[in-house]
């Protein structure tokens, strides 16, 4: 027994009475076609009583495959011998008769059913129970319903190894239905209940117990093939899964479609995804997905004519591109020459878009010349678009997971450098994906030029000292007048002495102090003074107003007065909101001109630095023009920057007078990404002096005079080489003819500071908003202004 009829609760038979009837008509009717072998069939029958009546044993019938093959042949003729067919007892196994295509394949066979469908066992047993009752239904209640859904089964042909899909499809002409005598007739009420839920497998056997009903006859079965459509549906179907493109596995799983739907075993299918909008000029930033044939080490091979090459043609054009065999075709670069040796010698390649843009290429590639041809591509020309759709989601989760392995690895980055960070990520990823320990890679931008920039508040220090210390004598002034009221009202000799220490105090914070002394006060007051203050309040009305007053005097959150520092450091927030927001416009407009790093600090004022060279560029591209640009620039942002403070000035509780300046280095250097930091830092001994520079030259004194380099609303530039001073002096009498700067160029020798010697300086005067100079507002530099000047610089070393 099957597990079919171990589960099909029908009684089941074998008759072939409907066919014979066919013949003894046939017999009958001279005028027929059918009547000579209808005859013949009549006569053989006669031999073989064993065949007829209601019930006929399979084994006697398969004893007699001659006969039953002319039984069959009206419904089976020999033109369809090559066709899917067979014929046995209804919703059984038991089969007496196969086409010869069927029995070489096993298409209707109880395995195929089983292990070659989207349902399990238990599914198609279901399946089959309401396929009984549909016949039930017809020939016994005349009610004609649709239970059978389609059914498809897959088989692995034997001779090619290629899927093929073929669609079941029952013929139920020479079938009976038979009732139990005695069975119960079902009401037209149970009937509708029946068919309003066909899915209560209990009801219906309540209703209509199928022990009560025999199926009998003759079961006919035929395999439709189907095998070009349903590959195409299985492949959209595949690709529309959220991991469809996540894995070489089911990249294979998709290549096994592909290669059923061209009907070809050998096709090789391999995947190309595009970070941005894809060309030929990108394909070094290109990654394969799952695999490629091109990439089969992971990234594309060396080729200097690949804008000859196949893939520059395909990724020009929105066309499938197919060769039909490599060798002696004519492209004739390093990719044609990777694809051979990785054993291709066939290609189609398809690009793939979405939203407008290029993001892939489909390659599907076959050792066997001649084996791609362009009917096939047309073929895949349906799935494309479904292709892209995967390859789209599956970019856009590779972009979740690269921002994660950088934000776990690295840091937040800036643009400019994302595409370096990128690449290290993927590799981590690749390796992860290949079960090896992911290293963090070494980032490192060698042969940059560095610009530093800094505004700065003059006297910042100093300032907050003053807000500190007017807030402290406030607190101690009011709290020295709870105490002395309340000495007045009641003559306490402890109240005069704490009276007197808070005078000292009073006298201590007005001379000056520092950052100790501030805690020493508060915590006095809070531990001498203010526990004293509600018994205070008792002694008299004016004592309890003073009481509240130096309560109400207090911060609510921080317990103390904080109405100067409030102010300061408000001003300071503002002062730095107002310089970052300029500093990023202006950063905006430039790094469109050509990529570079950017990074800015906040403390009390701002200072930026600029990294630009060949190697920060995704596509490189630098030259010294792009350099002089960025270097105007600058100078050009310290006016735009104190222009910006001017117009807000009124915006300011306190006085900030802005600094600005400006540090040149003509000498490249290299950055490294400090993992442990998650920033950027200079790499190599001599390059640490530019740090140390930086770090030192805001304090820097004219050697002269020894007053501060840097001054309210000037800029200074500050320079260690003859070369640099030429290049900057040029600048900055362009700029000063533009309206940026004002005045006359001061020139100054700087005094030594540890570690830094020989350093000079330009200092120049922002004019102020509003005068002649600046009535008509400065434009932003242009590359024609680095080219004007450009006859007359020198390029810079390195």
């Amino acid at each position: 027994m099957s597990f079919i009829e171990d589960n099909f609760p029908f009684r089941t038979s074998l008759s072939l009475e409907k066919v014979i009837d066919f013949w003894v008509d046939a017999a009958a009717d001279s005028r027929s076609a059918w009547h000579p072998q209808a005859v013949e069939v009549l006569r053989r029958l006669e031999d073989a009583p064993e065949l007829r009546g209601p019930r006929v044993d399979p084994a006697s019938a398969r004893r007699h495959p001659a006969l039953v093959r002319m039984l069959l042949s009206a419904h089976f003729p020999a033109t369809t011998q090559d066709a899917y067919g067979s014929a046995g007892a209804p919703f059984s196994f038991e089969t007496i008769f196969f086409t010869d295509g069927c029995e070489r394949l096993g298409v209707l066979s109880e395995e195929a059913l089983f292990t070659g469908t989207r349902y399990g066992p238990e599914m198609v047993a279901h399946g089959m129970l309401m396929a009984g009752y549909e016949h039930v239904l017809l020939y016994l209640y005349g009610i004609d319903v649709d239970f059978d859904a389609p059914l498809v089964v897959t088989i692995a042909d034997p001779d090619t190894g290629l899927q093929r899909h073929f669609q079941l499809v029952w013929d139920p002409q020479f079938m009976t239905v038979t009732a139990r005598k005695g069975a119960r007739r079902a009401t037209p009420e149970e009937l509708d209940r029946l068919l309003s839920d066909p899915m209560d497998f209990e009801l219906w056997s309540r209703v209509l117990p199928p022990e009560d009903y025999e199926l009998g006859g003759l079961g006919v079965s035929w395999a439709v093939e189907v095998t070009a459509p349903e590959a195409n549906s299985l492949l959209r179907e595949g690709l529309l899964r959220e991991d469809a493109l996540a894995s070489a596995a089911r990249l294979d799983e998709m290549q096994t479609h592909v290669r059923t739907l061209l009907g070809r075993s050998d096709i090789e299918l391999g995947l190309i995804a595009f970070h941005r909008d894809g060309g030929i000029d990108t394909m070094d930033r290109a990654a394969p997905v799952g695999r490629s044939l091109l990439m089969r080490n992971g990234s594309a091979p060396e080729c200097p004519l690949r804008g000859s090459s196949s893939y520059a043609e395909a990724l020009e054009t929105t066309e499938a591109l197919v060769i039909r065999n490599l060798k002696g075709c004519r492209y004739e670069t390093g990719y044609e020459h990777a694809l051979m040796q990785g054993g291709i010698r066939s290609l189609a390649l398809l690009p793939l878009s979405a939203d407008g843009r290029r993001i892939g290429l489909l390659e599907v590639g076959s050792p066997t010349p001649g084996a791609i041809t362009l009917y096939q591509a047309l073929k895949l020309d349906a799935v494309t678009e479904a292709f892209a759709t995967a390859l789209q989601r599956s970019i856009a989760g590779r972009e979740d997971r690269l921002r994660a392995v950088i934000k776990q690895r690295y840091t937040s980055i800036h643009p400019s450098v994302e595409w370096r960070f990128r690449d290290a990520a993927a590799h981590i990823l690749g390796a992860e994906g290949q079960d090896e320990a992911a290293s963090t890679e070494e980032i490192v931008f060698p042969d940059v030029y560095p610009l530093y920039g800094l505004t700065d508040i003059r006297g910042s220090s100093e300032a907050r000292a003053r807000a500190i210390q007017a807030d402290l004598n406030s607190q101690v002034d009011a709290a020295r007048a709870v105490v002395a009221g309340a000495a007045a009202a009641r003559r306490i000799p402890a109240l005069d002495e704490l009276s007197y220490r808070l005078g000292r105090l009073s006298e201590r914070v007005g001379s000056g102090m520092v950052s100790d002394d501030e805690t020493a006060v508060l915590a006095f007051l809070a531990s001498e003074v203010e526990p004293l203050m509600e018994q205070l309040a008792e002694f008299d009305p004016a004592v309890a107003e003073n009481v509240e007053a130096y309560r109400e005097s207090l911060d609510p959150e921080l317990g103390i007065i904080y109405r100067e520092r409030r102010g300061f450091e408000s001003s300071v927030a503002r002062f730095n909101e107002i310089v970052g927001a300029a500093i990023d416009r202006e950063q905006a407009v430039v790094q469109e001109v050509f990529p570079h790093y950017f990074e800015r600090f906040k403390t009390d004022g701002v200072d930026y630095n600029v990294y630009v060279g060949d190697s920060i560029a995704e596509r490189g591209g630098f030259n010294v023009l792009y350099l002089r640009n960025l270097r105007l620039w600058q100078l050009q942002l310290a006016s735009r920057i104190q222009w910006a403070l001017d117009d807000a000035r009124s915006e300011f509780e306190a006085e900030l007078p802005a600094t600005h300046l400006v540090l040149v280095q003509d000498h490249p250097l290299a950055i490294r990404f400090r993992v442990d930091e998650k920033r950027f830092d200079v790499d190599g001994a001599y390059n640490i002096r530019y740090e140390l520079v930086k770090k030192r030259i805001d304090k820097a004194r004219i050697l002269s005079t020894g007053e501060r380099l840097t001054g309210p609303g000037t800029l200074a530039v500050v320079y260690s080489q003859q070369r640099e001073a030429e290049e900057y002096r040029r600048y900055l009498e362009f700029l000063i003819e533009e309206g940026f700067f004002e005045g006359e160029i001061e020139e100054y020798e700087l005094e030594d500071m540890q570690g830094v010697h020989g350093l000079r300086a330009f200092r120049v005067a922002i004019p102020a908003r509003g005068t002649a100079a600046t009535e008509t507002p400065p434009r932003r530099p242009r590359l024609t202004d680095a080219r004007r000047l450009a006859p007359t610089l020198s390029p810079p070393t390195g």
